[in-house]
């Protein structure tokens, strides 16, 4: 049976902008979608195993899954969703859920708010990198954080409903909250390159050509190790990592022999050598590239900041 993409009619708080919501969901065989209120923005779904229909917003959407594990459908693509993973859906993704295996309950906190309120996040940070790091992935942004972390940012999310006296003031707890999650997740890069959306055979690659001996033989080793096409493992790295082959394996090379010069005192051109890089003025103007010095400079800087400590 095919679904329909229904353009989902959300209704947001008018003063706060914004919809919080708790959904506990069980899968059955029924026909169609029963939904309950228990009041409190509280909801029990009962929906068929189908999964629900297919839509998009015109708001942005933040999902945490409190409990079970599910599929989620977005962009034409399928990703496994479990306790601890937060979902970033933006208004151009089209999703819907459906279930994993003998999962027959889940619950999850929906976190929806206009674009208007989002874009004053740009104005409060004088900057839109984390809007390009948002809207770049080709499937909604997912992340992971695990234990009583997660536990703790679910129970904050929610008690923003209690806030009923003074929607003013909800709304600047919503602003800090969101401010909070999207420079923590899409502008400290380390959380960025940890986006689940990366494929599997991409995060393998990237995690073997870590190893010494493999970004020291360089690209024909990324290549032969890579299960695709040069020009689909370039393709994947710019789209994912916004990097070229030659731009990630020189990064490897040069964090590598910033710790050469900093923990030993191997000459650099055997430096240079060992990381097969043929040409010493070569190295030379990689590692200025990375660490805005020589690697001389680096060296003296390093060794200076140890004997002081």
């Amino acid at each position: 049976m095919s679904q329909k993409i229904i353009e989902k009619e959300i209704i947001l708080d008018m003063q706060t902008e914004s919809n919080i919501a708790y959904h506990k969901i069980s899968w059955s065989v029924v026909a169609k979608q029963e939904t309950m209120s228990s009041g409190g923005n509280i909801f029990h779904h009962i929906i068929p195993y189908l999964g629900t229909y297919k839509h998009s917003h015109d708001c942005i959407e933040i999902l945490f899954i409190m409990s079970g594990t599910l599929k989620h459908c977005v962009n034409g693509e399928v990703s496994v969703l479990s306790q601890g993973n937060i979902v970033f859906i933006r208004p151009a993704d089209s999703h819907f859920l459906k279930p994993h295996k003998d999962h027959q309950t889940c619950e999850i906190i929906s976190f929806m708010f206009s674009l208007k309120l989002f874009l004053t996040l740009s104005e409060y940070l004088e900057n839109d990198i984390f809007l390009k790091q948002f809207t770049a992935p080709v499937l909604s942004p997912q992340f992971m954080i695990k234990g009583p972390k997660f536990t703790l940012l679910c129970n904050r999310v929610l008690s923003l409903n209690s806030i009923s006296k003074n929607p003013l003031y909800k709304k600047i707890k919503i602003k800090i909250l969101l401010a909070e999650l999207f420079t923590h997740f899409f502008i400290d890069e380390i959380n960025f390159l940890k986006v689940n959306t990366v494929p599997c055979w991409l995060e393998s690659l990237c995690e073997a050509m870590r190893k010494p001996r493999n970004f020291i033989e360089g690209l024909s080793k990324m290549n032969s190790l890579a299960p695709c096409t040069k020009e689909h493992l370039c393709k994947s790295l710019k789209r994912y990592l916004n990097k070229t082959p030659t731009e990630f394996i020189n990064e490897l090379k040069m964090s590598y022999a910033a710790r050469l010069l900093a923990d030993s005192d191997e000459e650099i051109a055997m430096i240079a050598y060992e990381l097969n890089i043929k040409s010493l003025s070569r190295f030379y103007s990689l590692f200025k590239q990375f660490y805005a010095t020589s690697p001389a400079n680096y060296r003296k800087n390093a060794k200076a900041g140890r004997d002081i400590l």
